[in-house]
């Protein structure tokens, strides 16, 4: 099948194959069992984050056997001269960097503790408590992807796949679908509007949602994602959950997840009160939702995610109107 564009995803010979029970088995093994570290899959190559940060790049070496370690040497100059070679072909090399983590890690703490990160660590944060914190398994969202970009006008800070965590929906009876869901996360009141605030995704998701043949590709390569991400076995909350997605509902959620709102601010009510206006005009083909907190927590709950007009009077209830 011909794609649109670089559709992320991993060949199952030899990346899966290598990931599960070959030269790669080792750092997949760690990242399991590391809960400081998210690896998420890219086009024929591998992201392992950190504080939200990409601690190693490992991709398909193109021209030899093999694969391609990087770490950004921005975060620790110094590191450079003591970094293992980038090619992986056998075991040792990958252990090789597995036992640089510490230092590399290390060099993280001290960069950004100079240059905060705190949305992508937050993005991390959302991701370890859906996927695979203790209380995972009751959430009906499960994170798909992060900084998921696919150079044709999409750009989402988390895209996540609804699964609603009763019995009938987790079996798939009923004709029951899972929902694609695109999450935005924005932090402070500061990023509500201007710039990358509400209404300008707002206009980048009607572009996107609007060019044909991008939304059922977007759909195909996310439900790859999910599945390879489950036979990786980085969803621990699903491993009990043999059951395989193979499609889901023909519309797509849009959430907005907002950290840090200052309630005495009018930023965001003013900035939710221009969307609404956008879009009884527009009208657009997909739905837009707000996650609001559980409990202080970043566990993502149907219950919590309200509609427009919902978020709008919850807005009004938390200004004591």
């Amino acid at each position: 099948m011909s794609h649109l564009y670089d559709s992320r995803g991993l060949s199952d010979k030899p990346f899966i194959h290598d990931l599960q029970e070959g030269v790669l088995a080792p750092l997949l093994d760690r990242v399991q069992k590391d809960r400081s570290l998210d690896m998420e899959i890219r086009h024929e190559y591998v992201n392992i984050y950190y504080r939200g940060g990409n601690l190693l790049r490992v991709s398909r070496d193109n021209r030899h056997s093999g694969y391609l370690a990087h770490f950004n040497v921005n975060y620790g100059p110094t590191l450079k001269a003591t970094l293992p070679g980038e090619r992986i072909v056998r075991d040792p090399d990958t252990r090789a960097w597995l036992d640089k983590f510490p230092a590399m890690k290390n060099a993280m703490d001290l960069f950004l503790g100079r240059i905060s990160k705190d949305e992508r660590a937050s993005q991390q944060m959302v991701v370890y408590e859906n996927n695979v914190g203790s209380s995972a398994g009751g959430s009906d969202y499960f994170i798909v992807d992060i900084e998921y970009d696919n150079h044709q006008g999409a750009r989402f800070d988390l895209v996540a796949l609804r699964w609603d965590s009763d019995s009938t929906a987790r079996k798939l009876q009923k004709n029951y679908l899972p929902r694609l869901t695109a999450i935005e996360m924005k932090t402070g009141d500061s990023a509500m509007s201007g710039k990358s605030g509400l209404l300008d995704h707002y206009d980048d998701w009607v572009a996107f949602f609007s060019q044909p043949g991008l939304l059922g590709e977007f759909k195909r390569e996310m439900l790859l994602v999910f599945e390879q991400k489950r036979a990786l076995g980085l969803i621990p909350a699903l491993a009990k959950n043999h059951n395989s997605v193979r499609d889901v509902a023909a519309d797509v959620d849009v959430v907005f997840l907002l950290a840090n709102h200052d309630p005495a601010s009018c930023r965001l009510k003013t900035a939710v009160d221009a969307l609404q206006e956008r879009i009884a005009k527009d009208r657009p083909g997909f739905n837009i939702h707000f996650a609001t907190a559980t409990f202080m927590g970043f566990g993502l709950y149907s219950q919590n995610i309200l509609s427009l007009d919902a978020f709008r009077l919850h807005l009004e209830r938390l200004a004591g109107k």
